[in-house]
């Protein structure tokens, strides 16, 4: 990998359902989980230890929290480094060109899906469709990147017009399935509000060993739907009212079709978007 997870105090990792957007001015990462009737939110701390003892070269992780059932409503987490960040705001991984097609770092952040991107740049703004309720992820002194590249989906990208009808299909690629944010510092604190209630776990640093925060918004009943699109567009959307499908296939082999109907939720960066308070 080229992002050296090892020297981290804490790696955060997101799958899902879920809004990426960079807040210049609060200089921190934020992440907004769509909490529909589909989607479950689930949050795992996790430290490493040596299996079976201190004399053990073997590491495992143990559960530290665990969150699950969240309310849809009324939910917000924080998560930053105390003393001596190696970042103090937040950095983006990209190196040199990037093409989806071939390029070979998978770590690199623009395998996430940027939907600004895919309108060619163009400036999007904010629906007035019926939304879901955010919860809101806040996350400071991190290096984001992309932590898992599913290389066994490979997508196209469907044009549709404002009826629904499909107006164009291309080659789109490969996409990122999480996103990853490691922090550096002496410890990292991880606080959950749920309502009036607060909780803070303190994730001191253990060198060479990071904690781990598993946070994932997946759908997984028999009947998820293929796409998360239509959900991101109830946010925002071009002023045209032009959209975009991405459509998962498989190279053909013998006796296999070309269509995957795996489900497969990932997130989403709305580069115009400058918090998630805005929506």
């Amino acid at each position: 990998m080229s992002v050296k997870e090892s020297s981290a105090t804490a790696l955060v990792r997101f799958t899902g359902l879920g809004i990426i957007c960079f807040n210049q001015d609060r200089k921190r990462g934020e992440i907004g989980a769509v909490r529909d009737k589909n989607h479950s939110l689930s949050i795992r701390i996790q430290k490493p230890v040596y299996q079976d003892g201190a004399g053990s070269d073997t590491i495992v992780y143990q559960d530290v929290a665990t969150y699950q059932n969240l309310p849809k409503e009324d939910v917000q987490i924080e998560i930053k480094a105390q003393g001596k960040p190696a970042i103090e705001g937040y950095e983006i991984y990209q190196v040199g060109d990037f093409n989806r097609l071939d390029s070979p770092d998978v770590n690199d952040f623009r395998w996430i899906v940027n939907m600004n991107s895919l309108h060619g740049d163009a400036e999007l703004v904010s629906s007035a469709a019926d939304r879901h309720p955010l919860t809101k992820i806040y996350i400071g002194n991190g290096l984001f990147y992309s932590h898992k590249l599913d290389t066994n989906l490979f997508f196209e990208k469907v044009g549709k017009d404002l009826s629904g009808k499909e107006s164009e299909r291309e080659v789109f690629g490969n996409i990122a399935e999480t996103v990853g944010v490691k922090i550096e510092g002496d410890e990292v604190n991880f606080t959950i509000r749920i309502g009036d209630k607060e909780e803070t776990h303190s994730l001191k640093r253990v060198e060479g060993l990071p904690f781990r925060i598993e946070i994932k918004n997946m759908d997984h009943s028999d009947n998820a739907v293929q796409s998360d699109m239509p959900d991101y567009y109830n946010y925002m959307s071009s002023p045209t009212g032009d959209r975009f499908d991405l459509s998962p296939i498989v190279e053909e082999t013998a006796g296999a079709g070309s269509v995957n109907q795996v489900e497969f939720c990932h997130p989403i960066i709305f580069d115009s978007l400058g918090s998630l308070d805005q929506l």
